[in-house]
């Protein structure tokens, strides 16, 4: 079983309900439970490896205590969901719960802490502890999307210059004839890295949808997700564009993805011929990064590169900022549907 399934296997076949039984430790659930642990169990291990291999490419630092904290949490967590005695089964999870708390104060990336909220979310529904698993639950969701958005740059040519920046630190450039080789040898294993953690995050991002539920906070319909492919150069296998991810809503009403929630509304202009075409960006909760947005007519190329942000249609969501609306003009002709909002040029929003 791929790592961060587990969750979402359990909620797509039993549904929400036998989802917070086999976490909980309905007595009539005991083997449901027991699927729930295994397939924890049987995931764990590799999530573990994935994370230390991908941050030790990436030069993320991931710390011992992160690490060990993460581990003990872990082990301690299945232990509980295999304890019958109810009391002790209690204990297991506050000591598990303790443990994932250290892990996310030591955490020095967004993924390492969407993977620590992660499981106190677990931890949170075992316990019957709603408040403070919504807490979690949305710390889970902004962490997820950070470290996505943080790391696709790296899907594109930027991973080039991150390859040259290692090769510089490294005192290891060689001869010029070699260096360039060099670099792209380093590109590579930096691209099966972000191609590793934006997989992980779209993860996180999938079972915190099925959390949600679990938590009462409603469970969203998932949105349709696209990866369009970065290109290559003509002459050569280098990237020149950066891959992105195209997402349509699943419906009518908002988009949401993960703490981000998108509304599309049209109305007449004053003008003949002309509609104004509004786009709503909230983010529950405010991220701690800027979110540059570009909201673009039918047919308008997609931006790829930071320098098409600069245009009158452009706006940047400050960090920590609840949200923006964005408002062009298009042509009565075109569908308003067709529009796109580009989130840092990485996340393409459609209105259908």
């Amino acid at each position: 079983m791929e790592p961060l399934t587990a969750i979402t296997m359990i909620a797509a076949k039993y549904g929400i309900s036998g989802l917070i039984g086999a976490l909980t430790g309905n007595q009539e659930l005991g083997s449901l439970s027991a699927e729930l642990v295994g397939a924890l169990s049987a995931s764990e291990d590799r999530l573990a490896e994935k994370l230390t291999g991908i941050e030790s490419r990436l030069d993320e630092v991931l710390e011992q205590r992160y690490a060990a904290a993460i581990g003990a949490g872990q082990r301690t967590l299945l232990d509980a969901g295999a304890t019958v005695d109810p009391r002790v089964r209690a204990d297991e999870l506050v000591r598990a719960r303790d443990l994932f708390r250290d892990a996310s104060a030591s955490a020095r990336s967004p993924l390492q802490i969407a993977v620590a909220e992660r499981y106190l979310v677990l931890c949170a529904i075992a316990l019957g502890r709603t408040e403070t698993g919504l807490i979690a639950w949305r710390l889970l969701g902004r962490s997820a999307l950070e470290a996505l958005l943080a790391t696709m740059p790296l899907v594109g040519p930027g991973v080039y210059e991150r390859a040259r920046e290692r090769l510089a630190k490294s005192g290891r450039a060689g001869f010029r004839s070699r260096r360039e080789e060099r670099v792209d040898e380093l590109a590579d294993e930096l691209l099966d890295a972000a191609s590793e953690v934006s997989d992980l995050a779209l993860g996180l991002l999938a079972e915190a949808r099925d959390l949600g539920g679990a938590l009462g906070a409603g469970r969203v319909p998932e949105p349709a997700l696209d990866f369009l492919e970065p290109e290559e150069a003509d002459s050569g296998d280098r990237l020149v564009t950066t891959g992105r991810l195209e997402i349509r809503p699943p419906g009518p009403g908002p988009t949401r993805f993960g703490p981000l929630s998108v509304s599309w509304d049209a109305v007449p202009s004053a003008r003949p011929g002309v509609q104004d075409v509004t786009v709503t960006v909230h983010t529950e909760p405010a991220l701690s990064v800027p979110l540059h947005l570009t909201l673009l007519a039918p047919g308008t190329p997609d931006p790829v590169h930071p320098a098409g942000w600069g245009t009158p249609d452009s706006h940047t969501l400050g960090a920590g900022a609840p949200g923006i609306r964005l408002t062009r003009s298009v042509a009565t002709g075109g569908r308003p549907a067709a529009c796109t909002l580009s989130v840092n040029g990485l996340l393409l929003f459609r209105s259908t």
